[in-house]
């Protein structure tokens, strides 16, 4: 049975696939731009205007989902009888690397500024409130996509002992066929939420670049960054995760930590505190209006459209080869260290990133021009500007966003080879390099939009290619429970 259910995972057929889901945006991107923009455009606002709250409630019951595991016996069930093949320090590294990528670096400023003078909700504090919604957006729920899924693959894999990765996503699905267009629909989600972090991240550095040097590098530079980025990541892949991939991810790790506790030090510390805490507060204990866009959190406009469920749909793009990565790289642990580390510890450690920036932020604007930090692409290193020894963290806010990019792009190349390599847990360096190819021509043809029009056609692009894999995720969850949790 299970070789003839493997011959339903042929790795050609995914490359096949993934291959001509590349050349579609490759060749389109490159020679019909604005037709390409109007379509996804069109189907965007279609499903939105249907499934808005149902992507508002799915990330509520992931999260009270991951919450209820947390506190039953079955947190103590070990994944695999291994030891843990990484240390605590790695493993946090890699998760959150490969987790959010570039866009804590993207967003650290101009997210929260834009909340500021933008309130979603009527507040007596716009700066609170827009610490709020940052955490919102990148806190429990994000991180509980990621690891919730993750869970479950590890969990079919290492306890259930599934014969491999693809039968670990998939178990209950008895039609072959069926099975294989879940896997590959996983494919093209990966590499669909994988090239909005290669050109999206790309174009932040190049748009760091411009302001430094005053320069105006276009889209042909964009084009030939993403090309090196994609190439670069690809050979990180072909390493292995032990060598390179973990190497560029202590690094991220370690950098990011430094740069942000440079910052801190010009902030006023108690302000900072009674800002953070208030806000961290105001947002465990309004989860739930938040989480639904009701109450006294029913937002402005198309604020929750615009953001929050761009934001869902953005991070459900990213859960597949997340997901599978973190399970990956938590062989060994227990189901409550799993959870802790890779919701609890991610969130905190999320929201001292972003207060430190916000708050930094939120006292220059004050004292100048509040529309500085608007451009999403730049608005880091403007920033950095206001601070002492710039030329110094230009640099390295620069090596920062080019080496999560690169993580965050080799580690799906790694899971894409898993899945067209039958699953193998260690994909041979062909099936690596296939998956490089085809994501870099992917991005090419995104980016060939230009930075003006890129994150309007990826967000466009997001939302309509996770719908189907949301119902799979639920399908999952609700299955996993079924069978684990509420069996007699």
């Amino acid at each position: 049975m299970i070789s003839k259910l493997s011959s339903h995972f042929r790795a050609n057929n995914l490359l096949l696939y993934g291959m001509f889901f590349g050349a579609v945006f490759f060749i389109t991107g490159i020679l019909a731009p604005d037709t390409l923009l109007s379509v996804l455009s069109h189907i965007n606002k279609q499903l939105l205007s249907v499934f808005s709250t149902y992507y508002l409630g799915l990330g509520l019951l992931i999260v009270l989902a991951s919450l209820v595991l947390l506190f039953l016996p079955i947190r103590n069930k070990r994944l695999g009888s291994e030891k843990p093949a990484y240390s605590y320090f790695s493993w946090i590294a890699l998760l959150y690397s490969t987790g959010m990528g570039s866009g804590l670096l993207l967003r650290a400023v101009q997210e929260p500024v834009y909340y500021f003078n933008n309130s979603p909700v009527a507040t007596t504090n716009a700066k609170e409130t827009a610490l709020q919604y940052t955490f919102f957006h990148w806190g429990f729920t994000p991180w509980a996509m990621y690891s919730l899924f993750g869970l479950l693959v590890a969990y079919n894999l290492y306890i259930k002992k599934a014969p491999n990765l693809l039968h670990a996503i998939v178990p209950d699905i008895k039609n072959n066929i069926l099975k294989f267009s879940a896997i590959l629909f996983i494919v093209l989600i990966t590499i669909t939420g994988v090239i909005a972090s290669l050109g999206l991240g790309t174009a932040q550095l190049i748009g760091g670049l411009n302001y430094t040097f005053e320069a105006e590098f276009g889209t042909s530079f964009l084009l030939i960054s993403v090309f090196v980025m994609g190439c670069i990541a690809t050979y990180s892949a072909l390493t292995g995760i032990t060598k390179m991939i973990k190497i560029l991810a202590d690094f991220d790790f370690v950098f990011s930590i430094i740069l942000m506790l440079f910052v801190a030090l010009f902030l006023n510390f108690n302000l900072y505190i009674t800002q953070t805490f208030t806000a961290f507060y105001q947002y465990v204990i309004h989860f739930f209006e938040m989480s639904l866009a009701t109450g006294a959190y029913t937002t402005k406009g198309t604020f929750t459209q615009d953001w929050t469920v761009f934001y869902w749909a953005f991070w459900l793009a990213w859960v597949p080869f997340t997901g599978i990565f973190i399970a990956r790289i938590s062989k060994g642990r227990t189901i409550k260290e799993f959870l802790i580390a890779t919701i609890l510890v991610p969130t905190l450690a999320t929201i001292i990133w972003f207060s430190i920036f916000a708050n930094a932020a939120f006292e220059i604007i004050e004292k100048g021009n509040s529309t500085q930090f608007d451009n999403v692409f730049s608005s880091l290193f403007v920033f950095l500007e206001h601070f002492p020894f710039h030329e110094i963290t230009f640099l390295v806010a620069g090596l920062l966003v080019a080496i999560s990019i690169i993580n965050s792009v080799d580690s799906a190349i790694f899971v894409l080879g898993m899945f067209s390599d039958n699953g193998n847990e260690n994909p041979s360096k062909k099936h690596k390099l296939g998956w490089g190819i085809i994501i870099t021509a992917t991005a090419l043809g995104l980016t060939a939009l230009g930075t003006s029009e890129l994150l309007n056609g990826i967000s466009n692009l997001l939302i309509i290619m996770v719908l189907p894999f949301s119902f799979l995720y639920l399908y999952c969850i609700v299955t996993f429970f079924k069978q684990n949790i509420f069996r007699k």
